[in-house]
């Protein structure tokens, strides 16, 4: 049985001005994580496939890249719907449980 992970990272940017918050901003980024290594150059040449780019950045825990076309995604899309959707509808693999608390959620294909 393979697993595939998609881990949501948290950032939350504090803005003070003479001790006083005066924002505060979160950046939510996704990150996919693949039990079977070989599966994860397949997603990323999927993305290629499609006109995009998928690239982690470690040090600042985030996904960069360009979004790919996918004919079914027209506006307001995210990377966690790129992903599942590449998971689901690509790759075969099936939503087993999420990760708490919403951290994430857990698939797998036998």
């Amino acid at each position: 049985m393979y697993t595939a992970k998609i881990i949501r990272h948290r950032h939350k940017f504090h803005h003070y001005m003479n001790d006083d918050l005066k924002e505060v901003k979160e950046e939510t980024h996704f990150k996919i994580v693949f039990s079977e290594p070989a599966e994860f150059d397949r997603f990323r040449e999927w993305i290629k496939q499609h006109e995009g780019e998928y690239n982690y950045n470690k040090e600042e825990s985030r996904q960069e890249g360009k979004f790919p076309k996918v004919p079914i995604f027209h506006d307001e899309i995210c990377w966690c719907d790129i992903m599942t959707y590449y998971l689901l509808h690509v790759a075969g693999y099936h939503f087993h449980s999420t990760i708490h608390p919403y951290k994430g959620e857990v698939y797998v294909k036998n």
